[in-house]
């Protein structure tokens, strides 16, 4: 498989878990290899059914790289355990949360190509002092976050996040 050649290293778990975090105890994250892609380090995410709270199974990286500016879209591989609806968000500089979702297919590892200029403001949250007139500024983004949006329990496996042209 191949994947987008990368322009700017967002998390790339050189660190292991360190700047990696679920809030939800009951989201287990470990860091494995895969061999069917590079033999990179890959995050294991093992997540629990859906509750009610809409945040209850999200993960968030530290963003390695900081300044997106030098690409056009982000980047990863993702292998779900089954087919599921992916979210994938970050806070640009301006404070304003963008998110966007993938639809993905069970137990096979593929690319998930996320562009910019296809990317809005999440319609359902908004933090306090989001400036949410102002355009897309990648040029400070200190994390990306992402959740799967199927009710039920599930793995995935995930590869490093990059930006991409």
């Amino acid at each position: 498989m191949t994947a987008a050649q990368p322009v700017i290293v967002i998390q790339s778990y050189r660190e292991g878990l360190a700047g990696v975090r679920a809030a939800n105890p009951d989201v287990h994250l470990s860091i494995d290899r895969d061999p069917s892609i590079s033999d990179e380090r890959v995050l294991l995410v093992e997540y629990p059914a859906a509750t009610k709270d809409p945040g209850g199974r999200d993960v968030r990286c530290a963003a390695e790289n900081q300044d997106w500016t030098g690409g056009r879209a982000i980047a990863f591989q993702i292998k779900p355990e089954h087919s599921l609806r992916l979210s994938v968000s970050f806070m640009d500089r301006n404070g304003v949360a963008y998110t966007a979702w993938a639809d993905l297919k069970g137990d096979d590892w593929q690319p998930v190509r996320i562009p910019f200029d296809t990317i809005r403001a999440n319609p359902f949250f908004q933090p306090p002092g989001a400036e949410t007139g102002a355009p897309l500024d990648v040029s400070d983004v200190k994390f990306i976050a992402f959740a799967p949006q199927d009710p039920t329990s599930g793995r995935l496996a995930l590869g490093r996040f990059v930006v991409s042209q």
